[in-house]
């Protein structure tokens, strides 16, 4: 009686009759056809569909609701078939010329400064070729940022103007801002009780090309410029000492907050120096500034700590691996290079990442050849992915990618901050770049193949009401029962009626119990909604209180449980916008937040991240067409419960990329 009464509770609150004539927005009713309120001719189908149950109520009744369930789940589309495709792969076309290959490295620079010092000050220098015997004696690398070099030029009465186009600085003003840098090094070094010698120095823009040049052979300078900042990395790996400078008074370069540490090309400087020089000024208005040697061990040590008092983790992981080697695995090594060096080139302003990869060129296990670098940043970086793919599994880089900002670049973008919590990632899939050249398919941006992954697909129409709710959730359970009993009473009646030889009143009889019947089960059909998988409900339509709202819909979705901050989900935000969507799981009744470009309607795991699995959200063309099953949209990112995997299918292959642009996208209205 209880459980009786606890149902005729449930129904008197819930069971909202006018369902069945048109449904509430934003859920798909039963009709027959037109199911979206929005559409027409929904009044229409779901009067006919009322009429036809009526109609033949005495057969509907007895058919089990299984096979109508069947049928419903026969006609849903899925991924499961995936048709088969063969995009090139990112090495087997080279810019240089024919496949990918390793480069054969020339470890170091070209041209060297011979400096003349007297009496602690410069008093000459010229550029002369690299020859056996400075390579025997050493030379000293200088590492700086411009802008600090700029200031002390500015101290000294030099006014540098503005560089051609986006250039901050002209060639011949970088020169004479590395002159007084040169300068300063000298006086500094003075207290090393050597004021009169004869030393060799790496400076950049003197070394970079050939001084006998002129300015008509720009051609000839730009190549040998791109060859030597090419190999960066080499040249200070070599060096015997790297004096590190920047303008701030009092730093020591070790700290988060200083300039030099700040600049995409300090990692090529410094993570493989075996003597640093730190030239530090302790008075603003002055030129002057004193020199503290150390180890390149005892540096970066100092550097790792500053990291990891600023919770900057994938910094202290670089430092770490370099002053350990071997206790931070190559997957976490590479993982946290280019994490860092995409997010310092974002810092300084560089969104296009031009120089990206030669920057980390030279860092990982293996090299690109110079000449299958610079078309372009994300290509350069897909490049050199491609060549350490023995080290490194690109899945992890898309599980923490952001969307770009334009939207331009398929799955790449500005990674997200690790935090305490979240910083574990495994991926639990390979992937890798691959071709974005084949016509009618691709645009320029390398695409990324997700090789063994599973899938988890969204409703186009995020709720649909449940046809037969009366035989899907426990509180019915006793009123169900009930009704089959008085059903199966009047049916054992009708049949005896029929058995004595009256037809018309035996199917009378049947006819008053089928009709009550299949009214009370669509009756009951209106409080309940399909509970079977994740949905996505946009933020416009169901607001803040999409709890409640949702509740309406259904009496078991009143309260749903949050999967977010106290599992320190990890966020992936986009400039000026907010969290958007809620990513549903009706049968779990868990949510969690996620912020979207356009509708997804597909989710691919990517990796165990923090406490959940990371999952890139997609945008899946849903035809049959062969073309638009190539390549899906990368609309968004999102962290959710590990039990995913009991939900997914098994996908094969997935492609991420941008789709062609003939494929219409399924858009909404975001605010």
């Amino acid at each position: 009686m209880e459980a009786l009464s606890k149902s005729f509770s449930v129904m008197r609150a819930n069971m909202r009759a006018r369902r069945l004539f048109r449904e509430d927005d934003g859920v798909e009713g039963c009709g027959m056809f037109h199911k979206r309120p929005e559409m027409p001719l929904h009044i229409l189908g779901n009067i006919l569909r009322l009429k036809l149950i009526l109609i033949f109520a005495p057969i509907y009744i007895f058919i089990p609701r299984s096979v109508f369930e069947a049928v419903d789940n026969y006609i849903r589309f899925n991924w499961l078939l995936q048709y088969a495709i063969t995009p090139d792969a990112v090495l087997s076309d080279a810019p240089g010329g024919g496949k990918g290959q390793y480069a054969v490295t020339e470890f170091q620079p070209a041209w060297m400064l011979e400096v003349t010092i007297r009496d602690g000050k410069l008093q000459a220098f010229q550029q002369i070729p690299l020859s056996d015997e400075i390579a025997e004696v050493g030379y000293t690398a200088l590492s700086y940022s411009m802008d600090s070099a700029a200031v002390l030029a500015s101290e000294a009465g030099f006014v540098p103007g503005p560089g051609p186009g986006r250039r901050k600085y002209t060639r011949q003003d970088k020169r004479s801002m590395g002159e007084y840098l040169l300068r300063l090094y000298c006086s500094a070094t003075r207290r090393e009780g050597n004021p009169d010698r004869t030393e060799y120095i790496w400076l950049d823009e003197f070394c970079l090309s050939d001084s006998r040049l002129s300015d008509d052979d720009k051609t000839v300078i730009e190549k040998q410029r791109k060859l030597e900042l090419g190999k960066m990395a080499d040249v200070f790996r070599c060096a015997v000492q790297v004096a590190v400078f920047c303008d701030k008074p009092n730093c020591d370069h070790t700290t988060l907050t200083c300039p030099w540490g700040q600049r995409l090309f300090t990692l090529q400087e410094i993570l493989h120096a075996e003597t640093v020089l730190r030239l530090t000024r302790h008075q603003r208005r002055t030129l002057a500034a004193q020199l503290f040697r150390t180890t390149g061990r005892s540096f970066r040590e100092k550097m790792q700590k500053h990291a990891a008092e600023g919770n900057r983790w994938h910094l202290n992981a670089i430092y770490q691996h370099t002053v350990n080697a071997g206790t931070v695995p190559w997957q976490v090594a590479i993982h946290a290079l280019v994490v860092e060096a995409i997010r310092r080139d974002e810092a300084s302003g560089f969104l296009n990442h031009k120089r990206l990869g030669t920057a980390l060129n030279g860092l990982l296990p293996r090299r690109a050849r110079l000449t299958d670098l610079g078309n372009g940043g994300w290509n350069d970086l897909a490049w050199l992915l491609e060549l350490n793919q023995g080290f490194y599994n690109a899945a992890g880089l898309a599980a923490v990618c952001c969307l770009s900002e334009d939207n331009s670049v398929a799955w790449l973008g500005k990674p997200i901050d690790p935090a305490a919590g979240n910083e574990r990632l495994e991926p639990v899939v390979t992937a890798f770049p691959v071709s974005s050249n084949s016509p009618g398919s691709y645009n320029s941006n390398p695409a990324l193949t997700i090789i063994a992954g599973e899938t988890l697909g969204f409703r186009p129409v995020p709720l649909k009401r449940d046809a037969y709710g009366l035989y899907n959730n426990e509180e019915m359970k006793s009123t169900k029962l009930l009704a089959r009993c008085v059903a199966w009473t009047f049916a054992l009646l009708g049949t005896a009626i029929l058995g004595s030889g009256n037809i018309n009143s035996g199917v009378l009889v049947y006819y008053l119990i089928a009709i009550p019947y299949c009214i009370f089960e669509l009756l009951v059909s209106t409080m309940y909604l399909q509970r079977d998988g994740w949905v996505v409900l946009e933020h416009a339509l169901w607001g803040e209180m999409f709890e409640a709202k949702l509740g309406e819909q259904d009496y078991n979705l009143r309260k749903l449980t949050h999967w977010g901050e106290r599992q320190l989900v990890p966020k992936w935000e986009l400039p000026g916008r907010q969290s958007n969507v809620k990513l549903v799981d009706l049968r779990n009744r868990v949510y969690v937040d996620a912020v979207v470009v356009s509708r997804p309607n597909a989710m691919v795991p990517l990796a165990i991240h923090g406490s959940g699995v990371t999952c890139m959200l997609l945008d899946r063309a849903e035809d049959s067409d062969r073309d638009s099953t190539i390549v899906a949209r990368k609309v968004g990112m999102c962290n959710v419960p590990p039990y995913i995997f009991s939900q997914t299918i098994k996908s094969g292959t997935t492609y991420v990329g941008n789709p062609p642009s003939k494929i219409p996208s399924t858009k909404f209205q975001l605010f």
